[in-house]
């Protein structure tokens, strides 16, 4: 598995899956541009195919356009749990701004790769109803930002902008924090 996550890098910055790179594949002339990209801030970020709480795929670059928060967590962080009731709070009052928030969980309760039924616990648990939950796994994590998050504690929040450029990162729970960089992104009006 391992091999297959390096080996999407080499071909391009799709994260677990194929890209068609032929004309017929889009009418239009896709967004993306570059031909690099890493987890680090300033850089665009890499590509990533994951699955939903709904079972459905997720590809992060069919939301070019659009700012985001991907949150990084644990089922066992409690940190993480205090948070994961504000991903839906953030996305209404941010809605005029189109803000997407995608949680990543990387471990469920047991330090193990998470399951559908791990998502859905999730989503019961913290009432989501308007942000994404995703299917992650430890090969997300790079301490590096090369190939993966460079995640060193629970939960890690990824400012992404509309650009698909990482703008900020930051570990640990702060709603004031999340707020105060969600307003620098978006270039809000504090009032």
């Amino acid at each position: 598995m391992r091999f297959l996550f390096l080996l999407s890098l080499f071909v391009g910055c799709n994260i677990g899956g194929d890209v068609d790179t032929s004309k017929e594949a889009t009418e239009e002339e896709s967004p993306i541009t570059w031909d690099e990209c890493s987890f680090r801030i300033g850089e665009h970020i890499c590509d990533l195919d994951l699955v939903d709480q709904n079972a459905d795929p997720f590809n992060l670059y069919s939301h070019y356009g659009r700012p985001m928060i991907i949150d990084l967590s644990a089922m066992w962080c409690a940190p993480c749990n205090r948070s994961a009731p504000w991903a839906d709070v953030f996305v209404q009052k941010y809605a005029e701004h189109n803000l997407l928030w995608a949680t990543i969980l990387i471990d469920n309760a047991a330090g193990n790769e998470p399951n559908a039924a791990d998502l859905a616990q999730w989503v019961e648990t913290h009432e989501i109803d308007s942000s994404f939950v995703l299917k992650g796994s430890r090969e997300l994590i790079d301490p590096a930002g090369d190939i993966g998050f460079p995640l060193t504690s629970w939960p890690t929040f990824v400012f992404v902008d509309d650009e698909m450029v990482i703008y900020h990162a930051v570990a640990g729970w702060s709603e004031e924090y999340i707020d105060q960089k969600l307003v620098e992104m978006l270039v809000v009006d504090p009032e």
